[in-house]
């Protein structure tokens, strides 16, 4: 990076100059900072990261950074602080008292995915956590791997010591090209994973998730392949269901294999419309530029009178998250319908994982869950309290 001439610090006549100056910085386009710093940046979706410390993400629609090594993240104050070794005031006044240039889309190079994973040729360690851990059957198991965006492979994460392995879930566009994965860790590993204890990370630039199709869902006029297919219409709509994580799209694939019918089934990997707009348009337009993709749902919704010929489900978790992004989808002009798992008595989530999980698992009470725990903990617990009921018989006998 360039060298800085350390900025000076000016003093303020009043609290609401000061006042004024904290809100001016606080809201500079963190990206034209970045760019004016010297910072390389490369773009991921609508986000960037730091070309020379990829770990260090820039969220534009927050205008907030996080530098995942690091452990921090903050405002463009932070961002110049953090760059330039400086203070909060002199950070400040670089702010307010710089000339900054427009950001420059050329200067951030959109990065290309490749596919750099040495997959396992015997997945049994994937098969054993779907199939006990998650509670999915050979089936549905055979059936994903059958369509291609299912494997096992080995990946070492940064800050880690060795190659763990990984279930891959592949994400194709139309053209079958490969534009990104989410890794799922089968071990736990608390140590490097203390949240959830296992990995979840994804790769991409986030337009694309992991799609399925089921049975045969109909195509626009134009893309017709064989005589049997069928054209999209308001009689027979193409139907789109989506989800937060790949492994509840198995699940909500095992529980409704027999009623989906004919729809493509597709991970988002989080709660991203973008993703949703961007299969829409590969599926229902026969040739859309790739920077449109991401807005075609808002283009049918403001320029259009609406269709039928369309159905988006949003299966996604049912949690405030969830129920915020149904409500927030914004698209009147097509039929968006939600699809949430159950929620059970007392708990605040649920996804559709945990309600294959409950259908498969019997549950236990309370108390026989802490009958359980006890018997771990003393091994002991049931030979005592065999002695407890013989004492107790003999007692009575004697009586």
């Amino acid at each position: 990076m360039a060298n800085y001439v350390r900025p000076q610090t000016r003093k303020l006549s009043s609290h609401s100059e000061r006042k004024k100056l904290l809100e001016e910085a606080h809201n500079k386009n963190i990206v034209e900072v970045a760019q004016q710093l010297g910072m390389v940046l490369e773009r991921v979706g609508k986000d960037y990261q730091w070309k020379a410390h990829d770990s260090l993400k820039i969220d534009t629609r927050k205008n907030y950074f996080y530098w995942n090594a690091q452990g921090f993240g903050g405002d463009p104050i932070k961002l110049v602080q953090t760059m330039m070794e400086c203070s909060f005031k002199e950070a400040i006044h670089y702010l307010t008292g710089h000339e900054f240039k427009s950001f420059n889309q050329s200067l951030v190079p959109k990065r290309e995915f490749s596919y750099w994973l040495k997959e396992a040729s015997n997945p049994t360690l994937m098969s054993a956590y779907l199939k006990e851990e998650r509670q999915l059957s050979d089936e549905t198991i055979h059936y994903f791997m059958q369509q291609g965006v299912l494997a096992q492979a080995l990946f070492k994460d940064r800050g880690t010591e060795q190659y763990d392995p990984v279930i891959v879930f592949k994400h194709f566009d139309s053209n079958h090209k490969l534009r990104g994965m989410a890794l799922q860790g089968i071990k736990e590993r608390f140590e490097w994973y203390p949240e959830k204890g296992k990995l979840k990370k994804t790769f991409g630039d986030g337009l694309y998730g992991c799609v399925v199709k089921v049975g045969h869902p109909p195509v626009i006029e134009e893309k017709k392949v064989n005589a049997g297919d069928k054209g999209i219409s308001e009689q027979n709509p193409l139907k789109i269901i989506v989800f937060e994580a790949p492994i509840d799209m198995m699940s909500y694939y095992e529980l409704f294999k027999d009623k989906i019918g004919d729809a493509y089934l597709m991970a988002m990997n989080g709660l991203k419309k973008g993703a949703v707009s961007t299969l829409l348009a590969e599926k229902f337009t026969v040739k859309i530029a790739e920077e449109k993709k991401e807005s075609f749902l808002d283009f049918l919704q403001n320029s259009t009178h609406g269709t039928q010929a369309v159905k988006i489900i949003l299966a996604v978790d049912h949690d405030e998250a969830g129920k915020k992004f149904i409500h927030d989808f914004g698209i009147s002009k097509i039929p968006v319908i939600p699809h949430l798992p159950t929620l059970v008595s007392g708990a605040e989530k649920s996804d559709w994982n945990e309600v294959l999980q409950r259908l498969k698992k019997p549950q236990k009470t309370p108390f026989e869950e802490r009958l359980r725990e006890a018997r771990q903990a003393r091994p002991d617990f049931a030979t005592r309290l065999n002695a407890i009921a013989t004492t107790t018989t003999e007692k009575t006998k004697g009586r």
